[in-house]
């Protein structure tokens, strides 16, 4: 993006008065192509979204739209920023419990519209409703003592976390969507592969899938999250944290 559409989707995230345009009475809002929006993206997937196809379902012009929101980056920033609106703020209490409550909260609602994690988080503007919600994560482990940016780093792990398995997630749904085909039955037909499964080439992995280990996998947010939470008491019960600080990017 360029200066100018950042500090236009800024003044569109956090000053929702603001009018592109100056139509008090039109039947067009703002908050209807938003809501339009999403609902295209959560039925057939990002990358039908357009402008185009937005105002189709909305029974109007494609330039009526651009009276409302500039464009559709702007209108990305929108979407992204009303589905956090959907979560609720991570309330006060026991950190490891706070910050549970707001990785599920992620995950449901990434579950409810998986194209969030196809699109791109970097320099994405972020909204009042994702701000908030962080926030209160930040909130939530603010009293255990923990430097500013280990306070930044706890809350990080997790949503990075979250988003990590909620990719796996997206992308299977994507993959579903373009073949037809489910997971599972994409998997079961893929004989020609497990012919090269053998104890020579891939004795673990032949052993796994000998002995069913396939057949009965944990649950991938359930499991993960349970041990990224431990691994964080360990960090900040310790009397000594290591700092390891992010190496500049060239």
């Amino acid at each position: 993006m360029k200066q100018d559409d950042r500090n236009r989707s800024v003044r569109l995230l956090w000053e929702p008065d603001a009018q592109v345009t100056r139509e008090p009475k039109a039947a067009l809002s703002r908050a209807r192509v938003v809501e339009a929006a999403i609902k295209v993206a959560d039925a057939e997937g990002i990358g039908a979204l357009t402008m185009r196809r937005v105002a189709e379902t909305l029974g109007f012009t494609t330039m009526s739209l651009y009276r409302h929101v500039p464009g559709k980056s702007e209108l990305l920033d929108l979407m992204v920023d009303a589905v956090w609106g959907e979560t609720e703020h991570t309330p006060k209490g026991p950190w490891r419990a706070g910050l549970e409550f707001y990785a599920r909260q992620m995950w449901s609602m990434y579950r409810a519209h998986p194209w969030l994690l196809q699109l791109t988080n970097a320099r994405r503007m972020p909204g009042p409703n994702a701000m908030t919600r962080q926030d209160a994560a930040f909130a939530v482990v603010s009293e255990l003592g923990l430097k500013p940016e280990e306070i930044v780093a706890v809350v990080t792990t997790v949503g990075q976390f979250v988003a990590g398995v909620g990719r796996t997630m997206a992308d299977r749904v994507l993959a579903e969507r373009e073949t037809g085909v489910s997971e599972e039955d994409w998997w079961n037909d893929r004989d020609e592969l497990w012919e090269h499964f053998t104890p020579e080439r891939l004795p673990m992995m032949t052993h796994i899938w000998t002995t069913g280990g396939y057949e009965r996998p944990l649950d991938e947010f359930e499991f993960g999250l349970a041990r990224v939470l431990d691994g964080l008491e360990v960090f900040i019960s310790a009397e000594d944290r290591p700092v390891v600080r992010r190496e500049t990017c060239l």
